[in-house]
């Protein structure tokens, strides 16, 4: 099993903001490194990302502050152009969005873990390991449906940080990547890498290391992906 580099926080040595500066795949507590800004009724503001790519992987052009379309309008995408002001753009969540809410799928060697309320229905998870992830079973997950090396590797490909595992007492939902945001093809933010995200409405993200955001603006549970796009 591949444990490394996932030693939850409360295991972890002390670590300080230089410590951290030494690390590119960990946050700095007192908020230095790249930052997402959103603004209940603006775009998400990218602050000193240096890793930006489209669904192809290729780079595109960053620059240390860059507004990036969350209403769905823009004309010059993923980048803002003031669409959202004619639109009404409004960042609110839903009240009848799928709340957030981790159930647990305990297994014999793995307990899966899910929050359905920020899965951005990539559809990862299915598609490698349907003996494990089955739309048409109830449970849904069945944790004991194959080696837990594929579960984890499968795990580890999900973006939004819906899921993640716990082996015994030890909880891993964040990997060690450096600070990156890529473009989905017809879908969300990509965000992985500690980037800090920044709310007016005070959202987390399920794991700070990865999650996606919204580009389309219909999602209901802004500013994360519930899948909208999809619709």
């Amino acid at each position: 099993m591949r444990k490394k580099n996932k030693i939850p926080p409360e295991e972890a040595a002390p670590e300080t903001a230089e410590s951290r500066k030494e690390m590119p795949g960990k946050p700095c507590p007192n908020g230095e490194g790249p930052q997402i800004i959103c603004s209940l009724k603006g775009p998400f503001t990218v602050i000193d990302l240096e890793d930006f790519r489209d669904h192809e992987g290729k780079p595109i052009p960053v620059n240390p502050v860059m507004p990036l379309c969350r209403c769905g309008y823009s004309k010059n995408k993923p980048f803002c152009d003031g669409s959202h002001v004619e639109a009404k753009f409004s960042g609110e969540k839903a009240p009848d969005r799928v709340k957030d809410r981790v159930r647990e799928y305990k297994g014999k060697e793995i307990t899966i873990l899910d929050n359905r309320g920020v899965c951005a229905h990539d559809m990862a998870c299915i598609n490698l390991l349907p003996s494990v992830f089955s739309r048409g079973r109830r449970p849904w997950i069945d944790p004991d449906g194959a080696d837990v090396e594929d579960i984890i590797k499968t795990i580890e490909k999900c973006p939004s940080g819906a899921l993640s595992y716990r082996i015994g007492d030890k909880l891993y939902k964040d990997l060690d990547r450096s600070p990156a945001i890529t473009v989905a093809k017809d879908g969300p933010l990509e965000v992985v890498g500690w980037v800090t995200l920044k709310d007016d409405m005070d959202s987390e993200p399920e794991s700070e290391e990865h999650y996606t955001l919204c580009r389309c603006g219909k999602s209901r549970n802004k500013p994360f992906c519930d899948g909208s796009h999809l619709n």
